[in-house]
């Protein structure tokens, strides 16, 4: 079969390509613990991401409390991260009464960034969650009815800070002794991130949640030191002092962030 003419002359000038299978990006954390805030940037895709930590809260009018929270992030889909969590084994010692040990609700949430480079620069995320009563209300280790819980997230790199804001809106099952149905909480927090240097970092946040039929309003603020082992791996402490009385006296923590592998190419 004979070439048409206008592609025998074009074959000198034509490139070369060369067939390769891309390498996957190098596996790097986008920590969301420990502070109340979340970044608006998912997990990426492909990408299982574990963080995991120890606290220990003071409480102002009740013994102490402790809990490891657990969250695994998966990347489903470039910005897109499905979040499976749980406050963890609890161990609660209230005053008067038995010690409480067990696993806390356990919670199911999606999140969304529907935006890069916003207003004023800033990414843009919604998240929705959902929290199932799993665990046993009635020794004060889960809340003994579901919650919804509707999250908008805004993110800015600007220069060594990295700044972000969440804005939440939940929808809190009362028990039957409240007269059941739902309880609306709004809340808010404003987290700042100062890069040290590569490797270490510090934050600062603030956090507020509306009163509702069983709980205080919280009023706190918190602070804590990161550091980056390598792009897979990020350790983290601090501490959160409560600023108003419906928050605990403080609460001291230490955790991580780890990219556990993909679980498909992206």
């Amino acid at each position: 079969m004979k070439l048409p003419w206008f592609l025998i002359l074009a074959l000198p000038f034509a490139p070369a390509f060369t067939l390769r299978a891309e390498e996957p990006p190098p596996i790097e954390v986008n920590p969301n613990r420990p502070t109340f805030a979340n970044p608006a940037l998912t997990t990426q895709p492909g990408l299982a991401e574990l963080e995991w930590g120890l606290q220990q809260s003071h409480l102002r009018e009740d013994g102490p409390s402790f809990g490891t929270p657990t969250l695994l992030k998966l990347g489903l889909a470039k910005d897109v991260e499905l979040r499976l969590s749980c406050p963890g084994y609890l161990r609660l010692a209230p005053t008067g009464a038995p010690v409480a040990t067990g696993l806390g609700d356990f919670n199911l949430a999606a999140q969304w960034c529907y935006l890069h480079d916003g207003l004023f620069g800033a990414d843009q995320a919604v998240q929705v969650a959902h929290t199932f009563p799993t665990a046993p209300a009635s020794q004060g280790l889960g809340n003994g009815a579901p919650i919804d819980t509707l999250t908008l997230l805004f993110s800015r790199d600007a220069g060594d800070y990295h700044i972000d804001v969440n804005l939440l809106e939940s929808w809190i099952g009362q028990p039957s002794e409240l007269g059941g149905g739902r309880a609306a909480q709004a809340a808010g927090t404003v987290s700042i991130t100062r890069n040290l240097s590569e490797a270490w970092s510090l934050t600062g946040e603030l956090y507020a949640l509306q009163a509702t039929p069983q709980n205080e309003r919280i009023v706190s603020n918190l602070w804590c030191v990161a550091y980056k082992v390598s792009k897979r791996l990020v350790l983290d402490g601090g501490v959160d002092v409560g600023l108003s009385h419906g928050a605990p006296r403080y609460t001291l923590f230490a955790g991580l962030t780890v990219g556990l592998g993909r679980f498909r190419k992206p």
